[in-house]
């Protein structure tokens, strides 16, 4: 068996993530901590003794599609035919690694969460672990042009990447992936839901509203004493403020007549136990004037749970450079959030 281990970089690695989530590959934790400049596949000649087979499905290691790989050494970044370099840190954090064959190795996915901060913006990272740590995934992460998939699990989870970027202090990129990491929550069940749950609890300096962080999708009891008044012992909101609001985002999906008539009982059973409930839609997010209408609208209904406290935030927010923020983030989201479909379907 040859030492020498290709490990996934770039493009390819996008693809590796995407057909992880898809299904249509595999791999395992790896317990390495330290690659060697030697032991990184970097020439035509490595191939040879290693099975590339699994990667069939995402690359042709040809001129016209190359492997993107990492090396742990600038000297390894050369020109060779079928390849493009990466640079990967000699030494890193336990879990940086994932296996798909022996000698195949790709970044695991909160190892690759930091290496994409990199060369994406602060909204894009945001959206990317949004994505890692929800429940749809597009054929390449983040990339909301690609083909979507819902209703899919997780593939790691908002602490566990905030864990790994904390131990990976050092490694070219962990400053902005903190920074983003910070505000990431997890299940969400799509592209714009993340988006709307982002405007209303990031801060004001990153363009939110500054509201208190909601769970997304999170399975809510029905209180014993009240379950005589819901057809139901337990419901499952899209962004819950816990006790005070339940925000739904319908997208396409809940235009379909049986589904339009379960959310009406759904959303009677909810406000039976005496929690609100607002329903935004695409048309909804379509502007900036609508969606600061909905902001101000979830600011008024959980006001009216949390008292002064959070009338004054309200009122603060009515500063004009906030205003301003907060348009500038809507519009980015808004169009790094266009992808095909607009919702989950649940």
């Amino acid at each position: 068996m040859t030492d020498k281990v290709l490990v996934l970089a770039g493009k390819t690695l996008d693809r590796a993530i995407g057909a992880l989530r898809a299904g249509t590959l595999r791999s395992r934790p790896s317990g390495l901590t330290r690659l060697d400049p030697d032991s990184c596949a970097c020439a035509v000649s490595d191939l040879a003794e290693i099975n590339i087979a699994p990667l069939s499905r995402i690359c042709d290691a040809t001129q016209s599609d190359p492997l993107y790989v990492a090396v742990t050494a600038p000297e390894k970044r050369r020109e060779v035919r079928g390849f493009e370099f990466s640079l990967f840190p000699r030494e890193f954090p336990a879990g940086s690694l994932r296996e798909i064959s022996p000698n195949i190795l790709m970044p695991s996915f909160e190892c690759y969460y930091l290496l994409k901060a990199r060369e994406l913006d602060f909204e894009r990272e945001l959206l990317l672990g949004m994505e890692l740590c929800g429940r749809y995934a597009h054929d390449i992460p983040g990339n909301p042009r690609s083909r979507c998939m819902f209703l899919v699990e997780p593939i790691c989870c908002s602490e566990d990447i905030r864990s790994y970027v904390e131990r990976a202090r050092g490694i070219k990129g962990v400053n902005p992936a903190a920074s983003a990491a910070r505000w990431l929550v997890d299940d969400s069940y799509s592209p714009r839901e993340s988006m709307l749950a982002l405007e209303q609890y990031l801060p004001p300096r990153h363009g939110g509203r500054g509201y208190p962080v909601p769970a997304l999708n999170p399975e809510v009891a029905v209180p014993p004493e009240k379950r005589g008044l819901t057809a139901r012992d337990t419901f499952k909101p899209d962004i819950y403020w816990d006790g005070l609001l339940d925000l739904e985002y319908d997208s396409a999906y809940h235009n379909d007549p049986v589904q339009v008539e379960r959310d009406k009982a759904r959303t009677a059973d909810v406000q039976a136990i005496g929690i609100p409930v607002i329903q935004a839609t695409k048309l909804s997010l379509s502007t900036c004037e609508r969606a600061e209408l909905l902001g101000r609208q979830v600011g008024e209904a959980l006001a009216a749970g949390m008292g002064t406290p959070m009338r004054r935030k309200l009122r603060r927010l009515d500063d004009p450079d906030l205003r301003f923020g907060r348009d500038a983030l809507h519009t980015r989201l808004w169009r790094l959030t266009a992808g095909p479909r607009d919702g989950a379907a649940r």
